[in-house]
């Protein structure tokens, strides 16, 4: 581990005071925010005034972290107006929801709103609603997102999807409605219904709205973070779970909990992230929870695979190249690829017939959406070295990583039906 990166985690580091906060010289420091993800720089510039002196760090890594703050604070201001319009657009229409991870964790658990980092709002409500809650949001004034739209394959129009996005015109704020909490669904079915039924209301900055018990957004918060991207978020969902377990830990039965998690099938990716939340951050996870007679004799490659997506989250390959990447054979890239060309840009709903100029305008919408968003993200990734040769070659290795933990997991604890 390099200078910066211990630096870093004693910065993120919830056992870390003032008094034993380790010292790093100053080129140490400054390479501080290139090191740091950036979605973390403003909790950063809020943790550096508890821990050290500002008078022992390079000016410029300061003012660096305090303008993502500044940045952040401006950021938070349409999310919170989103948050209030969308909360009132349900109520408003009878619509039960729950409030998923960020903009809940903001007001729950991180010391102040503004530091919480989301490119988007995660609603959940019952499949049922989920027509009722689409026109009672369109009807608020917040449609579809058409931008997100052109990345969907025509056969999944936002209509009849069980995840629905949506987007307040003059913002980039996104909303994203679920019908069924997917990552849980295909991981835990069970999670669901019990998750719904003990949903508490708390107050998220003036707004009074469902979230869920500290027990389910544990287990959502693990299971995101390890069967949706397999870490390769990096820090920030594990600094979510040491906070949240910080503020409302005392509020989970944790033998109940681990009962629960090896019925439901989750109990090694569960306790492979708290086992990394504890470790890196210093997380209060109970001394007992992770015990090593209860973990596969698997769990310490896990833990190395893991460890390595977490360090290199800033590496994470682009979808459609890490499925490139991953592929093992010429063949199967070529069927990936034609099948992308041939039927993902050009296929419509089920049942719909439609003429050929919709079809062309689709799969015309959907090819310009991808050589704008894409390609020049390809392009700049060539010429800056970041996409070709041995930068390439590790980022291939951190993807193929990922397929190999995924293929761990299901050996060790394959998933339930």
């Amino acid at each position: 581990m390099t200078g910066p990166h211990r630096l870093l985690l004693a910065l993120l580091r919830r056992d870390t005071r003032r008094d034993s906060m380790p010292a790093f010289p100053p080129d140490t420091w400054s390479e501080l925010p290139t090191v740091a993800p950036r979605d973390l720089h403003p909790y950063l510039a809020w943790r550096l005034p508890h821990l050290v002196d500002a008078a022992g760090i390079p000016a410029g890594v300061v003012e660096s972290l305090d303008l993502a703050r500044r940045g952040a604070v401006v950021g938070h201001l349409p999310r919170q107006a989103l948050l209030r319009r969308i909360a009132g657009a349900l109520d408003g229409a009878g619509v039960p929801f729950v409030v998923l991870k960020g903009a809940a964790l903001a007001h729950l658990a991180w010391p102040d709103p503004t530091l919480r980092p989301m490119g988007d709002i995660d609603i959940w409500t019952r499949p049922e609603s989920m027509d009722q809650a689409s026109a009672a949001l369109i009807a608020a004034g917040i449609p579809y997102s058409s931008r997100m739209e052109l990345r969907r394959a025509a056969a999944n129009p936002l209509e009849t999807a069980t995840v629905r996005v949506f987007e307040a015109p003059g913002t980039q704020v996104v909303l994203e409605l679920h019908g069924t909490v997917r990552s849980m669904a295909a991981t835990a079915p069970a999670w669901l219904e019990l998750a719904w039924a003990r949903a508490t209301p708390r107050d998220l900055g003036g707004v009074t709205a469902l979230v869920p018990h500290a027990e389910d957004m544990l287990t959502h918060l693990a299971v995101h973070a390890s069967v949706q991207h397999q870490f390769a978020m990096g820090f920030r969902p594990l600094l979510d779970i040491a906070l949240w377990l910080e503020r409302e830990g005392g509020s989970c039965d944790w033998p109940a909990l681990g009962d629960r998690w090896r019925r439901e099938g989750c109990l090694t990716w569960g306790s492979l992230t708290l086992a990394l939340a504890r470790e890196l951050l210093a997380a209060p996870v109970p001394p007992g929870f992770l015990e090593p007679a209860g973990l596969p004799p698997e769990f310490a490659e896990l833990q190395e695979l893991a460890l390595a997506q977490v360090f290199g989250a800033e590496r994470t390959l682009p979808p459609t190249l890490a499925k490139l990447a991953t592929t093992p054979t010429a063949g199967g890239r070529g069927r990936w690829l034609l099948h992308r060309l041939t039927r993902w840009y050009w296929e419509g709903p089920p049942g719909i017939r439609r003429r050929p100029l919709e079809v062309l305008r689709g799969a015309a919408g959907r090819m310009s959406s991808d050589l704008r968003t894409k390609l020049p993200a390809y392009l700049r990734g060539w010429r800056d070295g970041s996409l070709r040769g041995e930068e390439f070659q590790r980022r291939q290795a951190l993807a193929a990583g990922r397929e190999r933990l995924l293929e761990l997991v299901r050996r060790v604890e394959p998933p339930r039906q």
